[in-house]
């Protein structure tokens, strides 16, 4: 299974346990932000943070479509 199987399966099985409507305009847009954020999660993985450690981004919603940079 690819990364984009993988979270798109793992959108319905969250929106399924939230009883959370995802709607088809909307899932684009939701599944860029899952696929940030796992994108995110593997530079982070190897990383060693502390107690101390605080993310200085500022997380800011974008319209679908966006693109990340």
């Amino acid at each position: 299974m690819d990364t984009q199987e993988a979270l798109a399966r793992l959108l319905d099985a969250n929106a399924a346990v939230l009883n959370l409507p995802i709607s088809e305009t909307q899932r684009p847009g939701v599944l860029s932000y899952l696929a940030l954020a796992e994108s995110m999660h593997r530079l982070l993985l190897p990383v060693q943070l502390g107690p101390a450690d605080e993310s200085v981004v500022v997380f800011v919603p974008q319209p679908p479509g966006a693109g990340h940079e």
